[in-house]
């Protein structure tokens, strides 16, 4: 990897916190590479990608599949529009959710045969991130800070304990790859420090290669 701009994704269910420690790990990260790093998300997360998001989390009449490729649909767009242009640009990306989001709320969540979905993801030929971080939660306290807020509106959120339970379920035995952090019992301060530890290893452990 040496001092190339970095990659990295931000997983885990609804109500682990990503959208709370995005932000400052991009501002460390930033700091530590010397790169400007930008901050994204998916779905949406690109010029025009509001109303595309806003259907894929609103709707609730399409089945697994459509939802599927409406969610490739939108990284597609977001991969060509953002991610490649800023990496090319020496840009770092943090992007919250990304191709393991789709394998644990599609395959792990709504049931679609992981090999399948697997190989489509693949033949899409998406950027494949540098680091991925994983904040584990249990699904009853995710559940817990989901209902705390005003407005439920995500039509995943909805879906309740069963779905989350399912997507961890997934992003657990999957994590063979990932940074992951435990993020039950600590505050939001502790979190974050044990991410850029964890990351800070790894970057200089990838840049020794």
């Amino acid at each position: 990897m040496n001092d190339k701009a970095l990659f990295i994704t931000l997983e885990g269910i609804d109500g682990s916190g990503k959208s709370t420690q995005v932000k400052n790990i991009a501002q460390w990260l930033e700091n530590f590479t010397g790169r400007r790093t930008l901050c994204t998300f998916e779905p949406g997360g690109w010029d025009g990608g509001r109303t595309l998001r806003e259907f894929i989390l609103g709707s609730k009449d399409y089945n697994a599949l459509s939802e599927l490729l409406l969610f490739l649909a939108d990284r597609s767009e977001h991969a060509a529009k953002v991610i490649i242009p800023a990496l090319n640009s020496g840009n770092n990306i943090i992007c919250e959710r990304y191709n393991d989001s789709t394998l644990a709320y599609q395959s792990g969540g709504h049931k679609l045969n992981i090999e399948h979905v697997k190989s489509i993801i693949r033949a899409c030929n998406f950027p494949e991130p540098d680091i991925k971080i994983l904040l584990d939660i249990t699904p009853e306290l995710a559940l817990e800070r989901i209902n705390s807020r005003k407005n439920i509106n995500d039509k995943f959120e909805s879906e309740g304990l069963a779905l989350i339970k399912h997507a961890a379920n997934f992003y657990r035995e999957s994590c063979e790859n990932f940074i992951v952090i435990n993020c039950d019992k600590l505050s939001e301060h502790e979190v974050f420090n044990q991410i850029i530890s964890r990351l800070e290893a790894e970057i200089k452990q990838c840049r020794s290669r």
